[in-house]
């Protein structure tokens, strides 16, 4: 029986398929996945994925070449939609096989955006996406994300690196969710009193701020490695401290402890860890969250006025339990 399930970004989301991919592969359905470049290097060579089918955002930027991109996906026996946007959309038009999708929660997620109350309970997205396989007549009890980092890339890094390695991520595709920089400075010091090692992680867009706190005596990743490599390293630490972004998935998918500092966007959203995973730190302030994303502008930036020391306090309780 074969599946393919749909997701075509971004990078966090990607890494949260994995906790409905996994389920489908354990109940033998062969799994082949659809995503944009270069998204789809982190499920490449993990078991639970057999093929995975990349395309260019460019590629589909018409009904044509949707319609197209559906005639070369044949002899599944169903699909899942786990973005259910657009491009999706049109595509499931096209598809001739039966294709399920997941519950969004779109409407309640702008809810508390504009009404704070609703933001008491916390949505999770892995269990967003199980409700596409239960359409399908497939439970999936406790769903959670997971990845297996490349052994030979590991094995390379952990000849090279000292041990006790703490992640740190001060990136975020909007720069109104980063954790301000002197802030993470002062992460670095307390991490480092702590007998730890800091290394810092990060994407091209992340250079100079990896730069930056290079110069507090991190080491610096930034820029420099694969998502597969960055997969590798991250399984090698003890532990992470991250910005709301893809980073804080890549540890859960990999049980290592995180701590998720949310600032404009909130846990409710959808993309904390679960407790067991790590813990997410908010000011949870009234005016909180002002936006989905993290788009919006902020002068004063209220919401990240979280001390240094709690956030890595937060991250060795973490430990300590684990």
């Amino acid at each position: 029986m074969r599946a393919l399930v749909v997701r075509f970004s971004s990078l966090g989301d990607v890494i949260l398929t994995t906790s409905v991919l996994s389920p489908l592969k354990e109940m033998g359905f062969s799994v082949d996945f659809l995503t944009f470049k270069p998204f789809g290097e982190i499920l490449r060579n993990q078991p639970f994925v057999d093929r995975v089918l990349e395309v260019d955002r460019e590629s589909l930027k018409s009904i044509s070449q949707i319609r197209s991109l559906a005639e070369e996906l044949q002899n599944y026996e169903f699909g899942i939609d786990l973005h259910d946007v657009l491009r999706t959309k049109l595509l499931r038009r096209f598809l001739p096989f039966k294709t399920y999708v997941y519950e969004k929660k779109s409407f309640l997620r702008r809810l508390m955006v504009l009404f704070k109350p609703f933001k008491s309970k916390w949505l999770y997205v892995p269990e967003l996406y199980a409700t596409a396989l239960k359409k399908a007549g497939i439970e999936v009890e406790n769903p959670r994300p997971v990845l297996y980092p490349n052994l030979k890339v590991r094995k390379e890094f952990k000849k090279k690196l000292p041990e006790n390695l703490i992640a740190l991520s001060p990136g975020a595709r909007w720069e109104t969710k980063r954790y301000p920089l002197k802030k993470f400075k002062e992460v670095i010091r307390e991490v480092k009193r702590k007998g730890f090692h800091p290394v810092v992680v990060g994407g091209k867009e992340e250079e100079n701020l990896g730069k930056e706190l290079e110069r507090e005596g991190a080491l610096n990743f930034c820029g420099k490695l694969t998502l597969s490599e960055s997969l590798a390293l991250i399984s090698l630490t003890k532990g992470v401290i991250s910005n709301d972004s893809a980073v804080v998935h890549m540890a859960r998918a990999l049980k290592v402890p995180v701590v998720s500092i949310f600032g404009p966007t909130h846990p409710a959203f959808g993309f904390a860890p679960y407790p067991d995973e790590g813990i997410s730190i908010t000011l949870n302030l009234p005016c909180s969250p002002c936006s989905l994303h993290g788009k919006t502008r902020c002068k004063e930036q209220r919401c990240f006025n979280i001390p240094p020391k709690k956030v890595v306090d937060k991250l060795f309780s973490l430990l300590e339990v684990n």
